[in-house]
């Protein structure tokens, strides 16, 4: 007998018992459209959480590259660059380097060390354009001071005691920063006297009259390599580090190492991924206990159609037409399940994501997963139900 005619067959015994196929599918739907729901989820969070790690857009591939010091106290010291532009220069001659940069660091907050009565003394340096906290003696720094880069900054006032002896008596001096003198013209409330302001600095500078001064010192403290399309980033990144023990300006002041987000991201994408199917996996436990309903009904539509099977197999079916038909039942009712289940599972978990901050992320892996597993309880459970009414002896039925 021709498989489209037994599939119709198949189709029609659903299509007869409406009310009890439905209700089979209800729990293949449940199942199917959780395990759809958590796995968009999660790996559209796995995605945004990948991007935000490498915090780039661009399909060129990058390394970045940083100095370790041997001294734990040089990296407390943010007015110090680990690379100079001769760095650059040098490691752009080897083979694979499309290009390299020194990416500027963050300037809003350095730590200093400040000479105060012969000795140094660690401060906080805040570069901004405006001041927005009040000055206790003197004015604040202004926007005027750094369009203008006026050399002048404010101090708290217990720096300004350290100094001058009082507050007053620092309005108008200076203050060494990293050897060049800037004009106190303000006193502000040291941080930590008051809740509102605990995270203010020890000093306030002017950005533009910090720059001048100070323009290679804001670079940042490691070197962004850019690799070429054809090479291999492991062994760029590995004669960069080479080529910089040699030749590096820091070379004597600690060892050389790449800083691979992309490993990095690969590795929490790895976490992730397996965090999301296990997950899932718990969540695929409905599916069997659905797949055991699958089962039952088909033990049940075995039994009331014994006298349908008599008559096909005296009008010449065989056991494998029967055991086939069977069968089809069973998988046609999880895979439309399946179907309606992938459906149901991406409208939810799109509803959800509109209540976070990441969207959802659907790929072929997923609706290829649903057809699979539904085609697999399928016939898993309607194997055992199709193999009892193939093994139906005709005379058996007849009697």
């Amino acid at each position: 007998m021709k498989f489209y005619v037994i599939w119709r067959t198949s189709l029609k015994a659903i299509l007869k018992n409406k009310r009890r196929s439905a209700l089979t599918m209800v729990g293949i739907i449940i199942g199917i459209a959780a395990v759809i729901t958590i796995m968009s989820l999660g790996r559209g969070y796995e995605k945004d959480t990948i991007k935000k790690l490498t915090n780039s857009d661009s399909k060129d591939i990058s390394v970045d590259i940083t100095l370790q010091p041997d001294d734990v106290n040089l990296d407390l010291n943010t007015t110090i660059s680990y690379f100079k532009p001769e760095d650059v220069a040098n490691v752009e001659q080897i083979e694979g380097v499309k290009l390299a940069s020194i990416p500027p660091k963050n300037t809003s907050n350095l730590t200093i060390d400040i000479p105060v009565n012969g000795k140094k003394k660690s401060k906080r340096i805040r570069l901004i354009e405006e001041q927005s906290f009040t000055a206790i003696a003197g004015r604040p720094v202004s926007e005027e001071d750094s369009l203008r880069h006026n050399k002048v900054v404010a101090v708290d006032h217990i720096l300004a005691k350290d100094l001058y002896g009082s507050e007053e008596n620092a309005l108008g001096n200076g203050v060494n920063i990293s050897g060049e003198l800037f004009t106190i013209v303000g006193v502000f409330s040291a941080p930590g006297e008051d809740v509102t302001y605990s995270e203010k600095p020890n000093i306030v500078v002017p950005k533009l009259s910090y720059y001048d001064y100070f323009e290679e010192k804001h670079a940042g403290n490691w070197l962004r390599i850019v690799i070429e399309e054809d090479a291999k980033k492991d062994v760029v990144s590995a004669n960069v580090i080479k080529e910089l023990t040699v030749t590096g300006t820091m070379r004597d002041l600690g060892v050389y190492k790449d800083v691979n987000n992309s490993a990095l991201s690969k590795d929490i994408g790895e976490v992730l991924t397996s965090l999301t199917l296990f997950i899932s996996a718990i969540a695929g436990i409905s599916l069997f206990i659905a797949g055991v309903g699958v089962m039952n009904m088909m033990y049940i539509s075995v039994s009331e159609r014994t006298k349908e099977i008599g008559i096909r197999r005296s009008l010449g079916a065989t056991a494998k037409d029967i055991r086939t038909q069977f069968l089809l039942e069973g998988v046609t009712l999880t895979v439309l399940g399946g179907l309606i289940g992938y459906l149901f599972g991406l409208g939810i978990s799109a509803i959800i994501s509109t209540f976070l901050p990441f969207s959802i992320s659907v790929d072929f892996f997923t609706f290829a997963l649903a057809f699979s597993v539904s085609t697999l309880i399928g016939i898993a459970f309607s194997v055992m139900p199709a193999s009892v009414a193939a093994k139906k002896d005709l005379i058996d039925i007849l009697r």
